[in-house]
């Protein structure tokens, strides 16, 4: 089976998310003859030992046009592909469908919509041109995917023409590799840290509700917590961290702003310390940093976004309404405080393991796939 993830954005890190990791394991245990195709996006490490096996074709930047380069890399390879994997409803994912079918008959489109909330809605809005394209475009595709469950049945309501083609493909932990860096799952050597990982002070991080939240629980700087906000910082939210601790000096020792972890171990190990993962977003399309979290047992304290819904059930964690400070501050202090930690903790880790494997994603992708020739 020769399989072409084709994503001209890929950059290095994106190999050991879906558009890599889908690929690789699909060659690794199931024998595809797999590549990415993309623009060379600087360098990729991750190519030569996280997902090592992997092809990389990098598309020349002729017209440095997303659909113009991407459809003359199919013109000229689409023959040789059997399944073609994009992303996304959009024209350049239109352009690749349309020009694939023409140059290979024969050959299949798996499309990840990678989608929000926002998709569906976006649907229910548009006009008889826009609903025509759409219909257009998911009837050139063969194998559509949603990552969230919700928006997996949405979509089949939404879209009866092309229900039969839809499937729940979330989103994965590589928990071989976990083994492979030494580290594992333990509540013991877990510490009193709560853990924040997300681009600090981005508009739709919200981490500003965040830390008003932590400010507002009763002697907080006394309960032997400290909250860890990890990735890289917004420039314009310097000023804001800065006013923060003016105003509760008594956080200065308690929050913490690690920066941006690039090494994936070292980020890991963050999450292996911590008992409580925390995000306060308004919108996430799946939420990554969710199910990394949940693979080291953090109990999740969230807004109710992405994939959150499904690692909280049985109230192993808490979800909360977006910009609510006051119920989030309420949540974080309930579940600090709780007798339960170590029980909601081998939940959430329990959820992790049988329905975020990346092994038995792509396991069952495969068949999928399989069943379309």
């Amino acid at each position: 089976m020769r399989y072409c993830m084709e994503y001209l954005k890929t950059e290095n890190v994106n190999l050991v998310k879906d558009m890599g990791m889908i690929p690789y394991k699909l060659y690794k245990n199931h024998n595809y003859d797999s590549y990415v195709a993309t623009y060379k996006n600087g360098e990729y490490p991750y190519a030569n030992k996280e997902v090592k096996g992997l092809k990389m074709n990098f598309i020349k930047r002729i017209f440095h046009s997303y659909s113009l380069d991407g459809v003359l890399y199919i013109l000229k390879n689409g023959k040789n592909i059997d399944c073609l994997h994009i992303f996304h409803v959009t024209l350049s994912s239109v352009f690749y469908a349309t020009i694939y079918k023409m140059v290979n008959k024969q050959g299949k489109i798996y499309l990840k919509l990678d989608c929000s909330h926002r998709l569906p809605d976006r649907i229910r809005s548009q006009n008889r041109i826009g609903k025509k394209l759409t219909d257009y475009f998911f009837h050139k595709v063969d194998l559509i995917s949603a990552e969230q469950e919700v928006l997996y049945k949405e979509l089949k309501e939404l879209l009866p023409k092309a229900a039969n083609k839809i499937i729940n493909v979330p989103n994965g932990v590589d928990f071989k590799a976990i083994e492979d860096m030494g580290l594992h799952y333990d509540f013991n050597e877990k510490e009193n840290i709560i853990v924040n990982v997300a681009r600090i002070g981005a508009e739709e991080k919200r981490t500003e509700v965040l830390l008003e939240a932590f400010s507002k629980i009763p002697n907080i700087e006394n309960k032997g917590w400290k909250l860890k906000l990890i990735g890289p910082i917004e420039n314009n939210f310097l000023k804001y961290i800065e006013k923060y601790f003016d105003k509760y000096p008594n956080l200065r020792d308690v929050v913490i702003f690690q920066g941006n972890i690039e090494d994936r171990k070292k980020l890991y190990e963050e999450y292996r310390k911590s008992k409580i993962f925390t995000l306060t977003s308004n919108c996430e399309s799946f939420g990554i940093a969710f199910i990394e979290a949940a693979a080291f047992g953090n109990v999740v304290v969230s807004t109710d976004v992405g994939i959150a819904k499904e690692l909280v059930i049985n109230n192993n964690g808490a979800l909360v309404n977006i910009d609510d400070v006051e119920g989030l501050a309420l949540a974080l202090e309930k579940v600090m405080d709780s007798e339960n930690l170590l029980e909601m903790s081998n939940k959430t880790y329990d959820i992790c393991r049988k329905k975020f494997n990346w092994d038995i994603i792509v396991e069952n992708l495969h068949k999928e796939i399989e069943n379309l020739f």
